[in-house]
């Protein structure tokens, strides 16, 4: 487990069946300061007393980010350029660093505005995530559910469901977010999402959530028609891997993996993936397809997602780490009767899609 997946697993209190006692310092000084939080670090000694960042100024800065320049989010914002570059003047005197640099084409953010206007991206959904209760209140419309999926289940059987939701004209509409493992535990977390459906680690544990198994899997090793490994009985050498192109997506791992993490996990030499793919299901498809390149997958969704275009597992002589697909909410998500009824029927769903997969 990397630092930052540590980090992640200790802010969020995620277990694992293993105990996990690194803590960054330097970290979380830097998360305190940015958030100007309380913090008392136990066995360190450090308690920071900070005041609260104005949420304004991190959403002003996150449409700097998507904007390119202050001008068009001074346009967005419906306020002038002066008074935005004051607010980032401001909010970089309260951080005490750099957020931005100014250049002939416009706007660059740093390390550190990244990471603040990252929050203000949160923030801006949280108060769209305001207007369309107000509205739906307003209009006595239906309910809306909010379903974070990861990338790969949303490829291979959530778009459907969604759909056949709204053919049977259900009393409810849906708001579906694509991300990756981490960012949707963190949107169930802070009540940014009502369910999320997700390929985890097994033994993976969140406090205040809960999951609903719907069926176990393994990641896999899958590789196009044009690999030398295709269509062979016995397990790959290891040192026939050194040369051969990889494409990677850490979105499929689930948020405590990713692709250096399994090749050290499978003791195998480590390469740079050739392609880097983020949430783009259909271009890693069509990459695989179209390469010799291998790729480690969720296997039971990718037979699903890869049927008829030649990709096929490749036989491993070691163990690959295990998964589940699990559906994850609120503890008290039955006192909702339209989620629990989405729940349920999406659990119904999944699994009869996902069993036909794993014949």
């Amino acid at each position: 487990m990397t630092g930052s997946m540590v980090r992640f697993a200790h802010f969020y209190k995620i277990s694992f069946g293993v105990t996990a006692s690194y803590v960054n310092r330097k970290y979380l000084a830097f998360y305190a300061n940015m958030n100007r939080l309380s913090c008392n670090f136990p066995g360190t000694g450090w308690v920071l007393m900070r005041a609260t960042l104005d949420p304004k100024l991190l959403f002003h800065l996150h449409i700097i980010f998507e904007s390119g320049s202050l001008s068009a989010a001074a346009e967005v914002l419906s306020v002038s350029q002066p008074t935005l570059s004051r607010a980032v003047s401001m909010l970089e005197a309260q951080v005490g660093r750099q957020l931005m640099v100014r250049g002939r084409n416009g706007v660059v953010l740093t390390e550190a505005g990244i990471l603040l206007a990252e929050q203000g991206r949160k923030i801006g959904y949280d108060l769209k995530q305001a207007d369309d209760i107000l509205n739906n209140l307003k209009s006595d419309s239906l309910p809306t559910i909010r379903i974070g999926v990861g990338p790969l289940l949303a490829q291979a059987v959530m778009n459907d469901f969604v759909t056949g939701a709204i053919q049977s004209r259900r009393k409810a509409s849906f708001d579906l977010q694509i991300g990756t493992a981490r960012q949707l535990v963190s949107d169930l977390l802070h009540g940014r999402l009502d369910m999320a459906v997700m390929t985890t680690p097994s033994d993976m544990r969140v406090e205040h959530l809960r999951s609903l198994h719907i069926l176990d899997d393994h990641i896999g090793l899958f590789a196009g028609p044009k690999s030398p490994f295709v269509g062979r009985n016995s397990p790959i050498d290891r040192d026939a891997l050194a040369t051969t192109n990889w494409i990677a997506i850490d979105a499929a791992f689930g948020p405590t993996s990713s692709h250096e993490n399994m090749l050290r996990k499978l003791d195998f030499p480590y390469v740079v993936p050739a392609i880097q793919f983020n949430m783009n299901i259909q271009g890693l498809v069509n990459a695989l397809a179209a390469s010799d390149a291998l790729c480690f997958l969720p296997a039971r969704l990718t037979r699903l997602l890869t049927n008829g275009t030649g990709v096929e597992e490749i036989p491993l002589a070691v163990k690959s780490e295990k998964r589940q697909t699990a559906i994850w909410h609120a503890a008290d998500a039955d006192l909702n009767s339209d989620l629990a009824d989405t729940i349920r029927e999406c659990r119904s769903f999944l699994m009869r899609r996902l069993e036909a997969a794993g014949q």
